[in-house]
């Protein structure tokens, strides 16, 4: 190559010779100039380009540095292999990218809230006086959770739902599997995890993820069977006894007491309890958290405001036995927390100023009535006598079991109609898989889910 046909100017506001750097340099990434070709000499590009020599010495030393090109003696300067190394845009294969979502006319999902209980004018005011009351909290805090939340929090939690612990013993965390993850670490690596199955995946793939052996038990009517869980021998137990997830069974007392007669015969086995749900009971008074009527420090326990307040508040936490805790605390002690102080201060000021428990009787009610209209609409349908429904008890979905025939027509229905439903044995991780749909409620209106059943179970 004799010359280049660029065009030099110093109206451009960057050196000549840094525009020379960067033209060469682009068609040597571009394959434009290819490996080991000669450029010009330093004399004839500065003669070609009408420029000084010093300026095509200095572009000629950044790249030669740069690794662009490199020089021989009494022979002059080639290009190196870069080309080699960056593949050119134009050989590239054009990228595939994930089909976008179907836009959903009506969607039963399950992890959905009602955005608008959601107390935008009191989250919005003491969000505020924290921002301008607190410069404090730009300052790194505790990792496991600022202490005054930690603090309300735990008698938030022995006056909701019984449990028993200090602030020494929470940590609060950035989601469930966050935490999750955090707390597989503590554990010896030849433990083993057991779990429900059917269960929830996103758990399980955290648990293989921290290279955990996983062993799935099977459940009865009152959650999951202790025997089989005796058989697995497995170490450490997940469960969702408030409300299963999906299946929506709630444990009763005699199953979590048999659960931790396993838990405290061997040292080294836990429970973790993931209180899924436990706010939306519908049938009454809650039955107490497991870690609640533990006497043994066996239960690790687990729970978010994910669904009180909103999915995207990622603010969970979970309450270590002392043991555990003080591990915790030496392992972790020294990370940064997961969730931002001034969102903690916010749920704090929440919590102290009784708001929590007032939005939480506000929006019982109105799951419940959005739970009763689906329920007398699933009730008054022409096939209802064929459908059989559970897990309506407690949570924010329920099951709807249909006939063979039935099932793949509502299949077909959903697919055409652009409903959005869930398959039970989607969530099964072994044979065998119980057939029957998931339909969540909490974000729909009564009005909205008239019309999807009727869309949805026609014939």
């Amino acid at each position: 190559m004799n010359s280049f046909t660029i065009s030099l100017t110093k109206s451009k506001g960057s050196p000549l010779y840094e525009q020379l750097y960067r033209y060469i340099a682009g068609e040597i990434r571009s394959g434009g100039i290819r490996k080991n070709e000669k450029l010009p000499s330093k004399k004839a590009l500065a003669s070609h380009l009408h420029i000084s020599q010093n300026t095509v010495e200095t572009a000629y030393s950044m790249l030669v540095q740069e690794g662009y090109i490199y020089a021989r003696a009494r022979s002059g300067y080639y290009v190196s292999g870069i080309s080699d190394l960056i593949p050119n845009p134009a050989d590239k294969k054009p990228c595939s990218l994930p089909e976008p979502e179907p836009a959903w006319r009506f969607d039963f999902r399950t992890n959905a809230v009602d955005v608008s209980s959601f107390p935008f004018k009191t989250w919005a005011k003491l969000n505020r006086e924290v921002v301008y009351q607190s410069p404090e909290l730009l300052l790194p805090g505790d990792a496991r959770g600022d202490a005054s939340l930690r603090e309300s929090l735990s008698k938030y939690l022995h006056e909701f739902r019984g449990v028993k612990c200090s602030a020494e013993q929470l940590v609060i965390g950035a989601g469930i599997e966050y935490l999750l993850m955090m707390l597989c670490s503590l554990f010896e690596p030849e433990l083993s995890f057991a779990v429900e199955n059917p269960g929830y995946g996103k758990a399980v793939s955290v648990i293989k993820n921290s290279g955990r052996e996983v062993k799935y038990i099977p459940l009865d009517r009152e959650g999951l069977r202790p025997d089989l869980l005796y058989e697995s021998g497995a170490d450490i137990a997940y469960i969702t006894p408030s409300h299963q997830f999906p299946t929506g069974i709630v444990m009763p007392i005699g199953r979590r007491a048999e659960l931790l007669r396993w838990a405290s015969e061997i040292p080294g086995r836990y429970i973790i309890e993931d209180d899924y749900n436990s706010e939306f009971n519908f049938m009454g008074r809650p039955i107490p958290s497991v870690q609640g009527i533990d006497g043994g420090g066996r239960v690790i326990y687990m729970s978010t405001f994910s669904r009180i307040l909103a999915p995207s508040i990622r603010i969970a936490y979970m309450v270590l036995p002392p043991e555990l805790a003080e591990k915790y605390r030496l392992k972790f002690g020294h990370y940064s927390s997961t969730v931002s102080r001034f969102e903690q201060q916010t749920l704090c000021r929440f919590i102290d100023g009784g708001y929590l428990g007032r939005h939480l009787n506000r929006v019982k009610n109105i799951y419940r009535k959005r739970r009763d209209a689906l329920l007398s609409i699933l009730k008054a349908l022409p096939c209802s006598d064929r459908l059989r429904i559970s897990g309506d008890g407690a949570g924010l979905h329920l099951i709807v079991e249909a006939p063979p025939g039935l099932a793949e027509k509502i299949e077909k229905n959903a697919e055409s109609e652009r409903i959005r439903v869930w398959r039970l044995a989607d969530y099964y991780f072994e044979e065998p898989k119980r057939e029957a749909f998931i339909l969540g409620y909490a974000s729909l209106s009564a009005e909205d889910m008239e019309k999807a059943a009727g869309l949805l179970f026609a014939e």
